[in-house]
C-alpha cells in the first residue's frame, strides 16, 4: 500500500513539474533545507574580499601583481567555488527528496527551463549593449544598468515561477545597480558597495530559506 502511495505521489510531482507548477512542499524537505542553508552564507566571501581590498594600499605590488589584479583573481575564484560547491551539494542525489532536487535545479538554472532563461538573458544583454552603444551611454551608467536589468529580470522570474529564494539574489543586485547609479565614481565606494551586494545575497538567501522552513512547519502543524 505504501509503495502504491509513493508511486502516486511521485506521479503527481512529475506532472506538476512538467506543467511548470511548484512542487509539493513536504515535511521531508526541512532537514535538507536546514543543512543546505549554510551554503547560502558562502556568498558573503567575495563580498568580504572586495571590502577588505578597498582599505588596502592600491599602489603596492604583491608577488608581481597589483591589488586590483589580486582582488579580481580572488573574487572570481571564490565566486566560481561558491557556485560549483552550491550546485553540487544542493542537487546531490544523496537521499534528499527528488522534488527538492528539482527545486534547487530551478534555482540554479540548470534544468531545461533554466537553459531557456539563460538564452533569454544573453539576448537581453545583447540588445542592451546595442542600445547603450547606439545612444553612447557612459561606462558608469552602462555598468549600473546591467545590474538594474539583471535584478529586475530575477525579480520577475521569482514572482512568475514562485521561486522565492531567487529574490535573495535579485533584491541585492537591483539595490546595487540603483545605488551605483548615484555614486560619484570613486573606486573605494564602488568596491565597498559591490562587496555589500554579495554579502546581501548571502544573508538574504539565508533569511528567505529560514522563512520557507517556518512556512513549511506551520503548514504541517495546521494539518
Amino acid at each position: 500500500m505504501k509503495q502504491e502511495f509513493d508511486r502516486v505521489k511521485n506521479d503527481i510531482e512529475t506532472i506538476q513539474n512538467a506543467i511548470g507548477l511548484s512542487p509539493t512542499v513536504a515535511q521531508e524537505w526541512i532537514p535538507w533545507m536546514k543543512r543546505d542553508n549554510w551554503l547560502n552564507l558562502w556568498w558573503c566571501l567575495p563580498g568580504i574580499l572586495l571590502i577588505a581590498s578597498s582599505f588596502l594600499p592600491s599602489g603596492i605590488a604583491y608577488f608581481g601583481l597589483v591589488l586590483v589584479q589580486w582582488t579580481g583573481i580572488l573574487v572570481a575564484a571564490s565566486l566560481l567555488g561558491v557556485m560549483i560547491i552550491g550546485m553540487r551539494k544542493m542537487t546531490a542525489n544523496d537521499g534528499r527528496p527528488p522534488s527538492l532536487i528539482r527545486e534547487y535545479k530551478r534555482y540554479w538554472g540548470i534544468d531545461a527551463h533554466g537553459r531557456w532563461v539563460g538564452l533569454a538573458l544573453m539576448l537581453e544583454f545583447l540588445l542592451y549593449s546595442v542600445w547603450a552603444k547606439h545612444f553612447q551611454i557612459g561606462l558608469g551608467a552602462f555598468w549600473s544598468g546591467i545590474f538594474i536589468l539583471l535584478g529586475s529580470t530575477y525579480i520577475l522570474l521569482a514572482v512568475t515561477s514562485k521561486l522565492w529564494l531567487l529574490l535573495g539574489v535579485a533584491i541585492p543586485i537591483l539595490s546595487y545597480g540603483l545605488f551605483e547609479a548615484l555614486l560619484s565614481g570613486k573606486a573605494r565606494i564602488s568596491g565597498i558597495s559591490l562587496g555589500m551586494m554579495f554579502i546581501g545575497i548571502g544573508l538574504a538567501c539565508a533569511i528567505i530559506q529560514i522563512w520557507q522552513i517556518r512556512q513549511i512547519e506551520r503548514q504541517n502543524e495546521s494539518h
